[in-house]
């Protein structure tokens, strides 16, 4: 377990001074359905929160379009899921299947794989075309409401494609094409899943920069979230204020407006790689690798910090009875349910345990309207959990489960496997 040190919320003017300094030196920048597998603590409170997950704004994660469901990333459904592990369908690419799937608004499933592919997947589990990305890639694709398809890959690109499939246009993250100014060599693949906001810009970061394009692909906004170290792998969440959030490996945690001038910042003890959500009163959640989940206020202060045992790399997750959902890593690898108005914890649950600090569950876990939880772990078992924490079923896969969960809007659910497939359970 990390040194305990004392969180600091950094002003928005310090915040901005430094960040301005840093700028200074650099600006960023046919497939058929197959057959199966055989199946084989401490909280410390500064300000409670009232009820940070409960009472529903909107009906959000129908369509599930986007990474976790929702620009906030809630990944609760208001449909209800499978009970059994009945398999509707298994989808094979060639390669490891990491993101998690987004559905379009009508009968497709977008599908990505290390083997540079972007698949269109029908209901049935057929293919109905797929696209060559050039590059692995890492990070779910998002789609706007007229059926655009925004994808990063890691050949430091984001593409943007028609619902048919046709290639729109491409935009590269290298600076010297993004910026146009000069940069140390280096990587700058889009290793975040992309949120689009009401307006349809679509947001992102690739190295150290973060990105807002213009459904045309122009750049909307570009901020320069510190040196190289600061590397973004946290995904974006949006909270309805438009206000964005995420984290770095430079230890910083951003909340960002549309200005691109950062509100606040907090510093933690460790990497922040995994994803944010949103509250519904706007108290936004995020894990770190000091294995500690935090709870912070829109304006900036701690209300409270939770020590869970291991590093939180996976994205976080609601329930609809006010609880946030934090997937651990590390000897005794768990997803662990805290009360998000106390920080208390009220149940975890273990998975196989594995060797390594990183060994654990990589994906974030899906609620559907009753409560019962959906994940996947790296000991290669999908989980249905009741909403206390219960096995409900599992299923194992042929290989590590790093892709998230994902509800259709007739309850099925989708899960991709390191073993190259995706997984169709439906009752």
């Amino acid at each position: 377990m990390s040194t305990r040190r004392k969180v600091s919320v950094l002003s928005t003017s310090l915040m901005w001074t430094i960040l301005t300094a840093f700028s200074s030196l650099a600006s960023c920048g046919p497939n058929e359905p197959i057959a199966a597998p055989p199946a084989p603590d401490t909280a410390r409170q500064a300000e409670p929160s009232a009820s940070a997950t409960t009472a529903p704004k909107r009906d959000e994660a129908r369509t599930w379009s986007a990474f976790r469901g929702d620009a906030r990333h809630t990944g609760r459904s208001f449909v209800r899921g499978p009970r059994s592990p009945k398999l509707a369908w298994v989808f094979r690419t060639g390669d490891r299947v990491y993101a998690d799937v987004a559905l379009s608004q009508g009968d497709a499933v977008y599908v990505v794989s290390h083997d540079h592919k972007l698949y269109a997947v029908g209901k049935d589990g057929r293919e109905l075309w797929s696209y060559d990305t050039g590059g692995k890639v890492w990070t779910t694709p998002a789609v706007a409401k007229d059926g655009s398809i925004y994808v990063g890959t890691d050949e430091d690109k984001i593409i943007a494609l028609s619902s048919d499939g046709a290639k729109k246009w491409t935009f590269s993250t290298r600076p010297e094409e993004a910026t146009k100014t000069k940069e140390p060599a280096g990587r700058y693949d889009v290793d975040t899943s992309p949120v689009i906001g009401p307006d349809g810009t679509v947001y992102f970061g690739c190295h150290n920069l973060f990105l807002g394009l213009s459904p045309h692909g122009d750049i909307a906004l570009s901020f320069l979230a510190g040196t190289s170290k600061d590397k973004i792998f946290s995904s974006p969440a949006m909270a309805d204020d438009g206000t964005l959030y995420f984290g770095t490996q430079g230890r910083y945690f951003f909340a960002l407006p549309k200005t691109g001038k950062p509100l606040w910042t907090v510093t933690t003890d460790g990497d922040n790689d995994s994803s944010p959500v949103v509250g519904d009163d706007g108290t936004v959640f995020f894990g770190s690798d000091d294995g500690k989940l935090r709870a912070v206020a829109p304006g900036g202060a701690l209300r409270f910090e939770v020590i869970l045992g291991g590093a939180i790399r996976a994205p976080l997750s609601l329930t609809h009875d006010g609880a946030v959902l934090a997937p651990t890593s590390g000897p005794v690898p768990a997803l662990v349910a805290v009360d998000a108005r106390t920080g208390q914890e009220r149940w975890r649950f273990a998975i196989e345990p594995g060797q390594g600090d990183f060994y654990g569950i990589q994906g974030g876990a899906a609620v559907d309207k009753d409560g019962t939880i959906y994940f996947g772990g790296r000991d290669h078992f999908i989980y249905s959990l009741t909403q206390d924490g219960k096995l409900s079923w599992r299923y194992e896969t042929g290989d590590q489960v790093d892709s998230g969960a994902v509800l259709g809007p007739d309850g099925t659910l989708y899960i991709g496997s390191d073993d190259k497939r995706v997984y169709a359970f439906r009752d």
